[in-house]
């Protein structure tokens, strides 16, 4: 199983990066550096919520997961998915930072499936979290150009 648990801030406003990780359109793959075009596909879609799959095709992984959000909370869960079990979560949650700019508080806890999945989810938890991180700042890079 691996729980991580990592906060990111940013410059950009919580208005902002909220949009962002709500996005489910094509700009959600010009965000997102390890989401491969190929394996992004909206399933269903309703107010407060989205249901896609999505993957990285270099790594031959994909989920289907149910996304729901509502303010300031953004919870993923999977349903499907080749490196994960069902049932696992990403539960986001974005903030004003106390001195302008946001603050995102990211809770990771699933269980792996796999060979690739045992091998990712042994980096996140190895790296506490700072792989992940360092994933997130790279996509918060994306908003500012």
């Amino acid at each position: 199983m691996a729980k991580v648990t990592y906060t990111v801030e940013s410059e950009l406003d919580h208005r902002v990066v909220w949009d962002a990780l709500t996005e489910f359109g094509p700009r959600r793959v010009a965000l997102w550096p390890d989401l491969s075009p190929s394996s992004f596909h909206v399933l269903e879609r309703g107010d407060g919520w989205a249901r896609v799959k999505e993957g990285t095709a270099s790594l031959g992984i994909w989920s289907i997961e149910r996304y729901e959000w509502k303010e300031p909370v953004i919870t993923a869960t999977v349903e499907q998915a080749n490196a994960a079990q069902p049932g696992g979560t990403w539960r986001m949650e974005v903030r004003p930072g106390p001195h302008g700019g946001s603050v995102l508080r990211v809770n990771m806890d699933r269980r792996a499936k796999g060979v690739v999945g045992h091998i990712l989810h042994g980096l996140f938890q190895v790296t506490n979290g700072r792989f992940l991180a360092a994933r997130t700042r790279r996509m918060l890079s994306n908003l500012r150009g």
